[in-house]
């Protein structure tokens, strides 16, 4: 029997695993828990546990080893990418308050002639954002602050 879940759930476990990686919960080189512990934790299938350590992985919060399992990348070791440098500015301004909830964020085509980089990393940097719940995105009109973004 396989269980249901409400949309958008993996979104929630994305959010508490993130909050675990920033108060140390998971320290800088630990193993995080298996998929199978993390399901029965959240009571979830395996589909939205895996989506959300995929965008932790995105956000290059953790590593994958193959075979081995997950671990919480050091962010002393590891290289900046430039989606992820994109992707910590606007955070940083969204955080800040600079970009108000409800405001529109630069546009793909925008943000790859500031950075000077692809419309595809500008995209992925825009998506991590979404993935962390800070933006929302309108199809066809763009992406916006989201207004529950916590402060």
């Amino acid at each position: 029997m396989t269980r249901r879940t409400a949309w958008g759930t993996y979104v929630y476990i994305t959010r508490e695993l993130r909050h675990r990686l920033a108060d140390g919960t998971y320290a800088p080189g630990a193993r995080l828990p298996s998929e199978a512990a993390l399901c029965a934790e959240f009571d979830v299938g395996r589909t939205p546990v895996r989506r959300a350590l995929s965008a932790l992985q995105a956000e290059e919060l953790i590593t994958v080893r193959a075979g081995v399992g997950r671990f919480v990348a050091d962010p002393d070791t590891q290289p900046r990418t430039l989606t992820e440098h994109i992707a910590a500015k606007l955070r940083h301004q969204i955080e800040t308050g600079r970009l108000q909830p409800g405001e529109a964020l630069p546009s793909e085509t925008r943000l790859a002639q500031r950075h000077g980089v692809s419309r595809s990393t500008a995209r992925e940097a825009l998506i991590t954002l979404e993935t962390a719940g800070l933006v929302s995105c309108l199809h066809g009109k763009g992406r916006y602050v989201r207004q529950d973004v916590p402060r």
